[in-house]
């Protein structure tokens, strides 16, 4: 019963998707746990959205990843209202290890990381090995000849993307040696290289086969922050270009589209301000500054139109804004009496979702999922019945039928993740696979600033945690 109602509302949400319907009531799945009090998905606030990562698939499926009771983390598929545990790799759950699924495509291939309960010699910390799982069992995928690896995406072929150590020694690296990007089809590992120094780290791919990622261009460290200098790349066709910067030292891709278009994050040329710009065959296209100084591209539909914050003139909040392809744009406010927003999705359909709360150069803490469409932002928290036994804090995605996924919080204060399907004028609004009590209001997801977002995945190719 449970798997026809989701599937019919899934198809439903498709077929009125073409027509860009105003939706205003969904469905909430409370995903749940796996015994511990947490659920959720890949951080989405670590390189952007829509193609990176890819939890949410386009029937509806989420992977992700939970506590148990025991403190371990766990992995999970959730598909039409049932939370099914993924196994780790032999011994990965020894001292404190688990598993993370990262992403799933249509297929219904997930991809991820895995412990097997080996230490590394040089730092002391537990390996991560790049895995697959399909019909609920897992494999190991194969290494550069180094000890850890881990896989980022899933394209709809079957393209995985994500990094491998080599043997290499490296003195720069978090391994003690080189860490190279990778994309592995039908088991095999190709070495995608780097842009001239010794590290790079792989992030999302389109259905094309296009690959983005960071690397190093250079190592030893070189000023000004006295660290290799990391540029964004696009690898295509055996290839890999750096998209450079805007005149700084920095810069990350946060999303590609069909198409090949990226979205860039850079530092200005001070090295002291982030900005974004879009990269389209060869051609930069700054994003215009809507208020202060820091301008966040967190990923892009293929059409081109881009989403992501601007800070207000203060530099004090971020606002969630959207540009097109010319670098053009405007802000699209906050919920409510909210300081601060950040787009964090956006459909084909041109509807994007987010968080809004406060967002600032010090941090993140979202207080309402909220949804865009045609010109209006509304309180995810207003479009599902009342006394929901989650509050909506933050949706980071949105697939082509219109389903959302997010975190919410509980009366408990425990992170659950949650799917958000759009119900019909004929359907009543209802909750599925709640919990009993109803959310307590004034809750809160934290995360980093959306700067410190960025730098993440530079610091961890860098040693840094």
């Amino acid at each position: 019963m449970v798997v026809a109602f989701v599937a019919g509302l899934v198809s439903s949400a498709a077929a009125q998707s073409s027509e860009e319907p105003l939706v205003s009531k969904y469905t909430l799945y409370d995903v749940g746990t796996l015994g511990g009090n947490y659920s959720g998905f890949y951080d989405f606030d670590f390189t952007g959205g829509y193609f990176t990562p890819s939890a949410l698939n386009h029937c509806g499926k989420l992977a992700g990843f939970s506590s148990y009771a025991s403190g371990n983390a766990g992995s999970f598929v959730w598909s039409d209202g049932n939370l099914v545990p993924l196994p780790t790799l032999p011994n990965g759950n020894t001292g404190g290890g688990g598993s993370n699924a990262l992403g799933i495509n249509d297929s219904g291939l997930v991809i991820g990381i895995s412990n097997d309960g080996r230490v590394s010699p040089y730092n002391g910390k537990l390996y991560n090995h790049a895995v697959t799982w399909t019909r609920g069992k897992i494999h190991r995928l194969p290494g550069l000849g180094g000890s850890d690896s881990g896989a980022n995406f899933v394209n709809d072929w079957g393209l995985v993307v994500g990094y491998a150590y080599n043997s290499t020694p490296d003195p720069y690296s978090y391994y003690g040696t080189q860490l190279h990007a990778t994309t592995w089809r039908n088991g095999k590992i190709r070495d995608l290289g780097t842009l001239g120094g010794t590290d790079s780290q792989a992030w999302a791919a389109n259905a094309s086969g296009q690959v983005i990622g960071i690397a190093f261009l250079n190592t030893p460290p070189e000023p000004p922050f006295n660290q290799p200098q990391d540029d964004a790349f696009l690898w295509s066709n055996g290839v890999m270009t750096d998209l450079g910067t805007l005149g700084g030292a920095f810069s990350t891709p946060s999303g590609i589209n069909r198409s090949g278009q990226v979205t860039v994050i850079s530092f200005d040329s001070t090295n002291q301000f982030v900005q974004s710009f879009l990269w389209t065959n060869g051609s930069k296209t700054p994003l215009t500054s809507l208020g202060g100084d820091f301008v966040e591209a967190t990923t892009l539909n293929d059409s081109g139109t881009i989403v992501g914050a601007n800070t207000d003139a203060a530099d004090a909040n971020f606002i969630a804004a959207a540009w097109n392809h010319s670098g053009s744009g405007k802000l699209l406010g906050t919920v409510g009496t909210d300081t601060g927003s950040i787009a964090l999705g956006i459909n084909n359909h041109g509807v994007v979702v987010g968080g809004s709360g406060s967002i600032t150069l010090s941090g993140s803490a979202y207080a309402h999922a909220f949804v865009w469409q045609k010109g209006t932002m509304s309180d995810l928290n207003t479009m599902i019945p009342s006394g929901s036994p989650l509050t909506l804090n933050v949706a980071y995605t949105i697939n082509q039928a219109g389903v959302i996924a997010g975190l919410g919080t509980t009366s408990t204060g425990d992170t659950h993740a949650f799917i958000l399907v759009p119900a019909s004028d004929s359907m009543n609004e209802k909750f599925e696979n709640a919990a009993s009590a109803p959310a307590a209001p004034g809750s809160f997801v934290r995360m980093p600033s959306p700067v410190e977002s960025v730098l993440r995945p530079v610091k961890s190719m860098q040693g840094v945690q």
